[in-house]
């Protein structure tokens, strides 16, 4: 009879991994915490090396830095058309009167002008906000204008206020503030 052949015997061994996983958990990289330290730390050596550069460069040129920047700055801006001259308040008998005059800076008139007023409680929440007509409807070159707000029967309903200007239309206008400004002729 012929001999039945031998069977072969299967050698068991481990599962192995695929070469990229393993060397995924062999591998480790910085934690969160190191990533976010060492993020810290090349932060903080760009601010440090920045303030050394500012000690040491001589003032006239910080100062031609930032001036350099403000007129970057200023040439984004549309040019101021009015300037705030005087502002103030008084209380007469019961009835709290809030005046303003406003130059007009630009070389054409400016028409249909309004200040607005709002009014603050004195923990700073907004009560009211009142919009006032100015005295004249156009405002020539280089004249001058008025507003004026008379709140009657006033018991300390507001604490504080503020003025800023807009067109009829609804749009703010940007103003210098020139109170105090003395200018010698």
């Amino acid at each position: 009879m012929p001999e039945a052949p031998e069977p072969t015997q299967v050698k068991q061994t481990a599962p192995s991994l695929p070469a990229a996983r393993t060397s995924a958990y062999l591998i480790e990289g910085p934690s969160l915490a190191n990533r976010v330290a060492r993020g810290s730390l090349i932060f903080l050596a760009v601010v440090v090396a920045a303030g050394l550069i500012v000690v040491v460069l001589p003032q006239s040129t910080v100062e031609r830095m930032i001036h350099a920047l403000q007129a970057t700055k200023a040439a984004d801006l549309p040019p101021d058309k009015i300037a705030l001259l005087y502002l103030g308040d008084e209380l007469k008998g019961k009835e709290f009167h809030i005046r303003g005059i406003l130059r007009n800076i630009s070389s054409e008139p400016l028409q249909k002008l309004d200040a607005t007023v709002r009014l603050y409680s004195t923990d700073n929440t907004l009560l009211e906000t009142v919009v006032v007509r100015m005295d004249q409807d156009v405002i020539p070159a280089d004249a001058t204008a008025e507003f004026h707000l008379s709140y009657p029967n006033f018991m300390g309903q507001f604490g504080t206020y503020s003025v800023d200007f807009k067109w009829r239309g609804g749009e703010l206008v940007p103003y210098k503030d020139r109170r105090g400004t003395k200018y010698l002729k």
